[in-house]
């Protein structure tokens, strides 16, 4: 079995594999002392929380229905590192807030 892969070119973390044991899981995402991992299919993907430079609450707007459209703002969570940018999308505000504590980000009103 492999083990996770980075997002961060050339940025690993030593005992990457243990990390992932003992992460906390939010939602999707398993959030370990050293990296944030993301599922990617059947194996997992991380960024390295030292490489982690922004941590932001955002929102992503989901347009639903047929004859009726409506759109529901859920929350999201915006990671700015040095190699690019990306979105985690959760359902409860609750794990917004939860990443956000650990990550030492700041709560934005989405």
């Amino acid at each position: 079995m492999f083990g996770p892969e980075t997002l961060i070119p050339g940025k690993t973390i030593d005992g990457v594999n243990e990390d992932l044991r003992a992460a906390e899981r939010v939602e999707q995402y398993r959030l370990g002392k050293a990296a944030v991992y993301i599922p990617a299919g059947l194996k997992w993907k991380y960024i390295p929380r030292s490489e982690i430079l922004e941590a932001a609450a955002d929102h992503r707007t989901v347009n639903a229905g047929h004859c009726v459209t409506v759109q529901v703002r859920t929350p999201s969570l915006h990671l700015v590192t040095a190699a690019g940018a990306f979105d985690l999308n959760l359902e409860k505000q609750a794990s917004l807030e939860r990443l956000l504590g650990a990550l030492g980000g700041e709560k934005v009103s989405p």
